[in-house]
């Protein structure tokens, strides 16, 4: 039963495939800061914003039934506000559309609807598992969605920065642990590698691709405070040899797990805090200063998360939203779309390269260092000697030569 609730409660940021105005207006800017996005410095937006957008866009598809965008936008808004059937009606409701319309990948002046539904529908369906209890018995919902997204990907395959390649990952790995034993002991493994990454097979291009991806799923998506997703992140950039940004990574899951968040795929045999349990070679010095970072940076983002949100329910409150009122930030103080990271700290520039390259190389480093120092002495111990008989030699001819 507690795992279960566990799942339940923290079902939503398995799945984070999601397609609407935000998600466009998002990939135009970028990815942003990395650290930002693990610090919490991203736009979240409270449950009115997307109240407000669905209430305009019922509206609007009375009246323009054609308007394809508006169904995404539609359905995602409902499945932020935790409304996963209403969602996928509205993917029902957009595929009519497509249908009544002649809908042609090929002709349409916006190419991508039929990847869009199927993403946004695949999604839709994954949440609506983990809402409904996330039953092992009946996985009929996660493996339609698990089929969508795939079908997306085919369609599509770099879309968001092609983090839905590493949401398939997840869903695929949430099916296979389905099937193991509550009590199995390889879930420790899968839990703490990130299984489901196939680290060992991944070059450094591609390392960095699925740590765009997995960002993505935060940044765009609901993974904010999914233990897996931040350690599967956490794991890439230590197979990276980025031991300084991994233990960065670390205390966001550390915090995650002393908050009561567990692993999707958590049981009483497998526990957060096996999660924490750190294979990282830091120096206490340098450990103390990434926790010192990383709370200041923490605090920071929660303070411009609260502007943040503090600012929109004020503009909210009084009718004006950013999809109608172009001027909906001024005024505000901060980058509404991300809050600004020091470039100055320890994970900036060298530091992070040199304790990495330490991390690597420090067995090495110390066996060859010392093999070298007794080399040396080895090599110079017989000319220290000569040298010392010579000047003896000498001292002993010029005490010769004074004698009269």
């Amino acid at each position: 039963m507690r795992l279960l609730l566990v799942l339940v409660l923290f079902a939503a940021p398995l799945a984070a495939c999601l397609w609407d105005y935000d998600t466009l207006a998002q990939e135009s800017r970028g990815m942003g800061d990395i650290k930002a996005v693990i610090a919490g410095g991203f736009p979240r937006n409270p449950p009115l914003y997307y109240e407000m957008r669905l209430e305009r866009l019922t509206k609007l598809l009375a009246q323009n039934p054609d308007d394809l965008d508006a169904y995404d936008a539609a359905g995602v808004a409902c499945d932020r506000l935790g409304r996963a059937d209403e969602a996928i009606a509205w993917m029902d409701k957009k595929q009519a559309a497509m249908q009544r319309m002649g809908y042609d990948t090929n002709k349409h002046e916006q190419p991508n609807h039929s990847y869009r539904h199927k993403a946004n529908l695949g999604t839709f369906y994954a949440h609506r598992w983990f809402s409904n209890g996330a039953k092992r018995e009946n996985l009929d919902d996660l493996k339609r969605g698990r089929e969508l997204i795939a079908e997306a990907i085919k369609e599509y395959p770099n879309a968001h920065f092609g983090r839905e390649k590493y949401q398939l990952m997840v869903m695929d790995w949430v099916l296979r642990t389905s099937l193991l034993p509550k009590g199995d002991a390889s879930l420790h493994a899968y839990v703490r590698n990130a299984s489901f990454l196939p680290l060992d097979r991944l070059d450094d291009e591609a390392l960095e691709e699925a740590l765009k991806g997995l960002t993505g799923l935060i940044l765009m998506g609901q993974a904010w405070e999914s233990v897996d997703v931040v350690n599967a992140i956490r794991a890439l950039l230590e197979s990276q040899r980025r031991a300084a940004f991994a233990y960065f990574v670390e205390l966001r899951v550390r915090e995650l797990v002393l908050a009561g968040r567990r692993s999707v795929m958590w049981s009483s045999e497998v526990v957060g805090a096996d999660l924490v349990a750190s294979d990282l070679t830091i120096g206490t010095t340098n450990k103390r200063a990434i926790e010192a970072e990383y709370q200041d940076l923490r605090r920071e983002a929660d303070s411009w998360h609260e502007a943040r949100t503090s600012f929109m329910l004020e503009k909210l409150s009084d009718g004006k939203h950013p999809d109608t009122h172009p001027d909906f930030w001024s005024g505000f103080a901060h980058d509404p779309d991300q809050m600004t990271v020091p470039e100055q700290g320890l994970l900036a520039g060298w530091n992070d390269d040199m304790w990495s390259w330490w991390k690597r190389y420090d067995f090495v480093i110390l066996v060859f260092g010392g093999l070298g120092v007794a080399a040396l002495c080895f090599v110079s111990l017989p000319f220290v000697i000569l040298r010392r008989r010579r000047r003896a030699a000498r001292k002993a001819g010029m005490a010769t030569s004074s004698l009269p």
